[in-house]
């Protein structure tokens, strides 16, 4: 409802598929946090394993208000739950994904060696 406008006036899109069809055919992701979270994670059905998720926020125009507000909801409800659900499921010869905490850390202990 909210992303609609500017899908429909984006320049990009605008005047082409419907945003329902764009959505079904390609990584687009609408939705709250709980359909963001099984879109992204339905990826694995034909991505296999991966550790990196690219979520481009500023799209088709939003204001900068939506944009922060999404930043929001995605660091503190869909990238944990993500994390854990494709940890679940992970081979055990695929390392961890670094994270902020892995590499501050892994610096700390390179200082402390050096």
């Amino acid at each position: 409802r909210e992303f609609r406008p500017y899908f429909d006036n984006a320049p990009v899109y605008g005047h082409g598929p419907s945003l329902e069809d764009f959505t079904e055919q390609t990584p687009l992701t609408v939705g709250s946090p709980q359909q963001v979270i099984d879109k992204t994670l339905s990826f694995r059905e034909y991505a296999g394993d991966y550790q990196r998720q690219l979520f481009l926020m500023d799209h088709a125009g939003l204001p900068l208000k939506t944009v922060l507000e999404q930043l929001d909801l995605l660091g503190e409800e869909v990238v944990p739950v993500l994390r854990e659900e494709f940890a679940k499921n992970r081979p055990a010869d695929v390392p961890d994904a670094p994270t902020h905490q892995s590499l501050t850390a892994a610096a700390r202990t390179k200082e402390a060696v050096a």
